[in-house]
């Protein structure tokens, strides 16, 4: 009984309670302004993010012992899992797989990025290819390509809204936002649905800018967003007009949510603060845990 309150001790009160939260958490976002429900979004990922990579770690290297692999390197962690045979392997299994395929997907998210990345300035490009695309490179440069087929595909209104959506995102360092998403998904996939809030937050950040700096019609800019979207091949890796909830932001931008109250505002801020203490919390108990049992 003893072992069982520590192994739901040490793994499923902290860690659970943040993910649900952030889950959960995540559609509440969208009557915030964008901005601000982009950054809130990114505080509960990182929250997660501390919390769960160094508990299925610990949690694979009991699962290696469980498994017969026990050593110097995994015999400490024996006790984490209960003495159940079954469930120790299961349990332990999955958190090698998750433990090793994240650091690979992780690892390979970090060499498109850099491989992407692009330092020297050069704030816009008209790539010559008959494709339809618009996107931000990550980095400091904020390079905006547009190819000449997008080009050619819009009249200058709708161009205007195209450039003002990228530049947004080239000014507010989106990529950095992006790419956590991108980290998270490959570590924690079962995060995915935060992360795709995200992203569509971002998207909305980038869609409220253009609207305010070409003081277009909304109607026109949703237009505008789902015209290059119909036309165009969306990139992961990259920020773009066309990418993440395409007719869910053509309908904001139609019928702009209701902002939100102060009594969600409280709300927000108490679940962010909650995810972040229950984030720390786990992350002691990983950190206590291993100095104990060592």
């Amino acid at each position: 009984a003893a072992q069982r309150e520590r192994v739901i001790h040490f793994v499923a009160l902290p860690l659970i309670v943040a993910v649900a939260t952030t889950l959960v958490g995540g559609r509440a976002l969208d009557r915030l302004s964008p901005a601000a429900a982009a950054r809130v979004n990114a505080t509960l990922l990182v929250a997660v993010l501390i919390a769960a990579v160094p508990t299925f770690w610990v949690l694979a290297v009991s699962g290696l012992a469980h498994l017969g692999l026990q050593s110097s390197l995994s015999g400490w962690a024996m006790h984490v899992l209960p003495e159940q045979p079954i469930v120790s392997a299961v349990v332990g299994s999955a958190a090698v797989g998750i433990a090793m395929i994240g650091c690979v997907r992780v690892a390979s998210v970090l060499a498109t990025h850099r491989r992407l990345r692009c330092t020297e300035r050069c704030d816009f490009r008209i790539v010559e290819t008959s494709g339809v695309f618009a996107y931000t490179l990550p980095g400091p440069a904020g390079t905006i390509a547009i190819s000449r087929g997008l080009r050619q595909h819009l009249d200058d209104a709708e161009f205007d809204v195209v450039l003002a959506h990228e530049y947004s995102h080239a000014h507010h360092r989106h990529d950095r936002f992006l790419l956590l998403a991108l980290v998270v998904d490959a570590a924690v996939p079962l995060m995915r649905p935060a992360t795709r809030q995200l992203r569509f937050h971002l998207e909305r950040w980038a869609d409220e800018d253009a609207v305010r700096a070409t003081r277009v019609d909304r109607r026109l800019a949703a237009r505008t967003i789902a015209k290059v979207a119909l036309a165009s091949t969306p990139a992961p890796a990259v920020m773009g007009i066309a990418t993440h909830g395409v007719a869910a932001r053509a309908g904001a931008l139609v019928n702009p949510p209701a902002p939100a109250g102060a009594a969600r505002r409280v709300l927000t801020g108490t679940a962010v603060a909650v995810t972040v203490v229950l984030s720390f919390t786990q992350l002691h108990h990983t950190i206590g845990f291993t100095f104990h049992a060592m």
